[in-house]
């Protein structure tokens, strides 16, 4: 996985967690991630929804790019964890700037457990969190503080 000029970009064997979940945004080294909106009531969904579940209007939410900041809602330390993850890795609610009824579960990475704080702002970024059990890795959104002090590379998530 590599970024070039804000796009995400695959290697063989690397595939996203969830199908157009990272959009390009002219002007940004980051890639950003990919919602919907919806045209009635506004909602927006991520992962993203054809439809809205809220008002569950019939008509087509439309593609909404996210900005890459939030703040920490909560967090745990995962123990126990699914075959194939190594335990001891921070798993966040993250409040979306973009809107604060909008919450993200994601892991929290580049951040050892003891500097976690509610509130700390957090910024999105593309990383692999996973080897399949064929050797296909798999890239997905984390966070890390956006503080560059609080930044701790290779700490806090299960990412390689």
């Amino acid at each position: 996985m590599k970024i070039e000029y804000g796009e995400l970009i695959l290697e063989a064997g690397e595939r996203t967690i969830r199908p157009d979940i990272f959009a390009k945004v002219d002007g940004d080294a980051m890639p950003h991630l990919q919602a919907r909106q919806c045209r009635d009531c506004g909602d927006i969904s991520f992962p993203p929804f054809r439809y809205c579940l809220k008002c569950n209007g019939e008509r087509e939410t439309v593609v909404k790019v996210l900005s890459n900041e939030g703040a920490l809602a909560s967090y745990t330390i995962a123990r126990q964890v699914m075959p194939g993850f190594n335990p001891d890795y921070i798993l966040a609610n993250v409040r979306m700037t973009d809107d604060p009824s909008l919450v993200l579960v994601a892991q929290l990475t580049d951040v050892k457990p003891e500097d976690v704080e509610i509130d700390m702002e957090l910024t999105m970024i593309p990383k692999i969190i996973k080897t399949l059990m064929n050797g296909e890795k798999v890239v997905s959104y984390c966070f890390r503080p956006t503080d560059p002090a609080r930044v701790s590379p290779g700490e806090g998530g299960q990412t390689e």
